[in-house]
């Protein structure tokens, strides 16, 4: 893979990266009010979710979306491609405690800032998409 043209290409790395740190249920274009959350993942062993929003070159657009992203998951990052990732603020992203990964050409991943858990995290949106990850109706 040589770059990224496209927001869908960021998926499949970050899906497979997620994966590994143990957010094994996932899903991709979870609706969540107005907005689309590219990926919502839940790990059943650490009883934690995830949200990451993917974007080309908008960072500044992922992290307004994460901001409120951060109403219905434990832990919110964006992923950018690596080129994008030298242009975020790091320490706007820290202050608000959502997390950035960089995706290489190659599709690795890495985590340039670890997400702090959200503490406004709305229980009844993270347990209607635990849920619907599960496979389960919405309660």
């Amino acid at each position: 893979m040589i770059g990224h043209k496209l927001e869908s290409s960021l998926y499949q790395p970050v899906a497979a990266y997620a994966h590994n740190r143990g957010f094994r249920r996932q899903r991709s274009e979870v609706q969540f009010y107005e907005y689309r959350i590219d990926f919502y993942g839940f790990s059943r062993r650490q009883n934690l979710t995830v949200a990451i929003e993917l974007k080309l070159t908008k960072w500044r657009r992922a992290f307004e979306q994460a901001l409120v992203y951060q109403l219905c998951s434990d832990l919110v990052y964006i992923a950018v491609p690596f080129k994008t990732s030298l242009r975020v603020d790091p320490v706007l992203l820290q202050a608000h405690g959502i997390g950035l990964v960089a995706v290489a050409d190659n599709g690795r991943c890495r985590v340039i800032i670890e997400a702090i858990r959200s503490f406004v995290v709305r229980h009844d949106y993270r347990s209607e998409y635990i849920n619907t990850l599960k496979g389960q109706k919405n309660a």
